[in-house]
């Protein structure tokens, strides 16, 4: 999708900076951390700016920040709900769908009548590579 038109359909004005960061996180395939994406903009806007964005892009939803244990954000954007692999000896990070989750959350909602909005769920453990 155009970043410009996600940005309009958000209400949100379309300046340099913005369309910067969604298009560096439409070209990521994992989650990344605010360090990496203000190194890859080459000065087109600096770590505050960025900080700020990510939190705005957030809270619109067109992306999402991840917690992977490491004591600071990753961020992506916001596309088919997913959980990650990580591994704990390289770093990798792997997408991976969980199928039963909403049929968890289902079973939530029955039987405690808690309306769940949004999860988190990460697996910590060694990728195939680094088992080798």
């Amino acid at each position: 999708m155009n970043n410009q038109k996600i940005l309009q359909e958000n209400g949100l004005k379309s300046t340099p900076a913005r369309i910067a960061v969604l298009d560096f996180l439409e070209k990521k395939s994992d989650p990344t951390d605010v360090l990496t994406i203000t190194e890859s903009l080459n000065s087109q806007a600096d770590q505050a700016t960025i900080y700020r964005i990510l939190d705005l892009f957030s809270k619109k939803g067109i992306i999402e920040r991840v917690e992977l244990g490491e004591g600071k954000h990753r961020y992506e954007l916001q596309d088919k709900h997913h959980h990650h692999l990580v591994c704990i000896n390289c770093g990798s990070i792997e997408d991976v769908e969980v199928e039963k989750i909403t049929e968890i959350e289902s079973k939530i909602k029955e039987k405690k009548g808690f309306l769940v909005k949004s999860h988190s769920l990460e697996f910590f453990g060694i990728c195939r590579n680094c088992q080798h």
